[in-house]
């Protein structure tokens, strides 16, 4: 299985739902993650000492522990990750006592539909997702006002995702 996270609303859903086809398509089973529908209470140490970690959280994580890849499509706030994938992301951190569990030697594909170029969503991810001690993809699928989705294109990079993981 594959899960696919998505962190925003609008361009960044359908570009998702199109993956999401492209990927059942190539025989993926595949569940989406609309971490804007979780809605999580902002991460601080004193909310977690006080209300412990969030169910969500804790049935996110067991999901993610049975799934062979993740795909992450975001968009780029402020040239970096959105505020709701990094909350996510420090909850899960959380949730064990190795933060870096539920990343480590997961292979991990990125995508954007950006308002922007979208390439610094992608280099911020990557350089998070590697230190989480993930395995990210080489290639990215990057669409933004300008640059529509070639499904070619990614139709070839979700395969080489497939065979990685």
């Amino acid at each position: 299985m594959i899960l696919i996270f998505l962190s925003s609303l609008n361009e960044n859903r359908k570009l998702a739902r199109i993956l999401q086809e492209q990927l059942v398509e190539m025989g993926q089973t595949c569940a989406l993650v609309d971490l804007v529908e979780l809605d999580l209470p902002l991460y601080t140490s004193e909310r977690e000492e006080r209300q412990g970690i969030p169910p969500a959280i804790y049935e996110l994580t067991a999901q993610m522990q049975k799934a062979q890849g993740y795909l992450f499509v975001v968009p780029e706030y402020n040239y970096s990750i959105p505020p709701v994938l990094t909350n996510a992301i420090a909850w899960i951190s959380r949730s064990d006592s190795d933060f870096r569990s539920n990343f480590t030697n997961r292979y991990i594909q990125l995508a954007t539909h950006s308002g922007s170029g979208g390439s610094d969503v992608m280099n911020a991810m990557r350089t998070q997702f590697t230190r989480l001690g993930a395995i990210v993809m080489p290639r990215e699928i990057i669409t933004n006002l300008k640059t529509p989705l070639r499904p070619q294109s990614s139709e070839r990079i979700l395969h080489d995702f497939i065979s990685s993981i």
